[in-house]
């Protein structure tokens, strides 16, 4: 009889120091992916950011107004009402 309460006690605990190895290996790969995760967040939220940065350049750009002023700044380029006048150095 004490030899089976012997081994009982053995197998349970067996069976325990399998389920706290079990447990710390799982807590392990959670705490990866819980970091992973918050990695993949902030680059959603960058990306999110950038999305609506280019949006607004790219409103910017197709204006009437920026495409005249760039027009007129690189270019030269003048209105048939307006005077041009020339700076001599």
């Amino acid at each position: 009889m004490r030899r089976i309460f012997k081994l009982r006690n053995l197998l349970f605990l067996a069976l325990a120091a399998g389920l706290v190895a079990l447990i710390i290996s799982q807590q392990s790969v959670l705490d990866r992916n819980i970091e992973r995760n918050e990695a993949l967040k902030e680059n959603i939220q960058a990306a999110q950011q950038k999305i609506e940065d280019l949006e607004e350049e790219k409103s910017i750009l197709g204006s009437d107004e920026y495409v005249e002023r760039k027009a007129r700044e690189n270019l030269g380029y003048v209105k048939s009402d307006e005077t041009v006048f020339v700076k001599e150095e």
